[in-house]
C-alpha cells in the first residue's frame, strides 16, 4: 500500500499534482486541482513550493484515512474504503425507477466530473458536491443539471441508509429550477403548421400530434394498444405507466376530439394491437427535431413538449386548473400549477408584442 505525489507536465513549462494510490491490489490516480506555474520568476517559484506542502499534506492525510479504515480504528460509517463510483454501480442495480437513463447519466456526468477512475468516500463533503452541481450547470442546461443533481443525492442518501455514510453531504445545496417550459411549448398556430409539413418518419409525426392531443407521455404511447380506445364513445381509458401502483390517479379517462380520433384511424393497428409503430426515444427525438426545423419553428422541441403543450393550450383555451390537472392525469393538482404561471407568461407575452403606436392628443 502507498500514496504517492506525482507531476504531469503540461503546455508551457507548467505541472498538474495528482496522487498515485495502490491499495488492496486496486490502482488509482486523483487530481489535486493543483497546478505548478513555470518557474520564471522567485514568487512564482514560492508559491509552487506552498502547492507542494498542500499537496505533502493532503498525501498524508489520505494515507491516514485509509489506514485508520483498513484496521477499523474509525467511526462505524468508514469501517472499509469505499469507492463510490463501484457503490453508484448498485445503487443502479437496485434502482427500480423509470427514469434509470437518468440515473446512469449522472453517474456518466459525474466521472467526468472527477476526472480519475476511483472516487473515494472521503472526498464526498459539501464543498465537493456543491462543484458537481456547478460543473452539471455549466455543461447541461434547463433543468436538467437539477434532475442528474437529484439523482446523485439519492445515491448519496442510499449510501446513508446503508450507513456508509453518516449524512448526506448534499443535504442543504439549493437546487435552482429554471423555468424551461414556456420555451418548448408549442402553440396552436405552430401545431398547424407541423401538422402540413413533412416528417422523414411519419409514425413519429402521428404519434407526437396526438400526444398534442392528448397528453400521453412516451411510455404511454409506445404501449398504447386499441383495446384501450372506446370509438363509439370516443374515450381513451388507460392505466399510465410513470404512475402505475404509485397513485390512486394513475387510470386516465380522456375524451377524445376530432384531430385525436382521425389521427388514431390514420393507420391500422399493428397485429399485437399496438397503435404506434414507433422506433427508439433518442431516434423518434432526432426525427422530431428535423421536423421542427423544416417547419420554420425557432424552439427547441422534444417528445414530451407534447405533453406540456397540451396542458398549457387547454388552460389558454379556458380550462380551470382542476380541469387540466385530470385531463392530464397529474396525482395531485400540485403539478398543474406550474403552468398557471406558465400561461400568465404567455398572455403577458402577447400583449408586449402589440405594437407601441405614436399617441398625439
Amino acid at each position: 500500500m502507498g500514496i504517492t505525489i506525482e507531476k504531469k507536465k503540461l503546455a508551457g513549462g507548467r505541472m498538474a499534482l495528482y496522487l498515485n494510490y495502490s491499495f488492496q491490489k486496486k490502482r488509482w490516480r486523483e487530481s489535486l486541482n493543483l497546478i505548478l506555474e513555470a518557474p520564471v520568476s522567485p514568487d512564482i517559484r514560492k508559491k509552487n513550493k506552498e502547492k507542494l506542502q498542500l499537496a505533502s499534506t493532503i498525501r498524508s492525510k489520505r494515507e491516514i484515512e485509509i489506514v485508520e479504515n483498513c484496521y477499523s480504528v474509525r467511526n462505524p460509517y468508514q469501517e472499509r474504503y469505499i469507492d463510490w463510483f463501484e457503490l453508484y454501480h448498485t445503487f443502479i442495480q437496485n434502482y427500480r425507477g423509470r427514469d434509470i437513463r437518468m440515473v446512469k447519466a449522472s453517474l456518466s456526468y459525474l466521472k467526468n466530473y472527477v476526472g480519475d477512475r476511483h472516487l473515494p468516500s472521503s472526498q464526498l463533503n459539501k464543498q465537493f458536491c456543491q462543484g458537481f452541481y456547478e460543473y452539471l450547470k455549466d455543461h447541461l442546461s434547463g433543468n436538467t443539471p437539477t434532475g442528474y443533481f437529484k439523482k446523485f443525492k439519492q445515491c448519496l442518501e442510499y449510501g446513508v441508509d446503508n450507513q456508509l455514510l453518516p449524512t448526506n453531504p448534499a443535504s442543504g445545496i439549493r437546487l435552482q429550477q429554471q423555468n424551461e417550459i414556456t420555451k418548448s411549448i408549442l402553440n396552436s398556430k405552430e401545431l398547424s403548421l407541423l401538422a402540413s409539413t413533412p416528417c422523414v418518419h411519419k409514425e413519429v409525426k402521428r404519434a407526437f400530434l396526438f400526444s398534442c392531443y392528448t397528453g400521453l407521455r412516451w411510455c404511454d404511447i409506445i404501449t398504447l394498444n386499441i383495446s384501450a380506445i372506446d370509438f363509439p364513445n370516443r374515450m381513451l381509458h388507460l392505466e399510465q405507466n410513470k404512475v402505475k401502483r404509485h397513485s390512486s390517479k394513475s387510470i386516465l379517462h380522456l375524451a377524445l376530439n376530432n384531430t385525436a380520433i382521425r389521427l388514431l384511424k390514420a393507420k391500422k393497428h399493428l397485429p399485437d394491437g399496438r397503435i404506434f409503430d414507433l422506433p427508439s426515444y433518442s431516434y423518434s427525438n432526432r426525427s422530431l427535431k428535423g421536423w421542427v426545423i423544416t417547419a420554420g419553428i425557432p424552439k427547441k422541441i422534444t417528445f414530451h413538449c407534447a405533453r406540456h403543450s397540451f396542458v398549457t393550450n387547454l388552460m389558454l383555451n379556458g380550462a380551470n386548473i382542476k380541469t387540466a390537472s385530470e385531463l392530464a392525469g397529474h396525482s395531485t393538482i400540485r403539478h398543474t400549477e406550474k403552468y398557471v404561471h406558465i400561461v400568465d407568461e404567455i398572455k403577458r407575452e402577447a400583449v408586449n408584442s402589440l405594437p407601441d403606436i405614436k399617441i398625439i392628443l
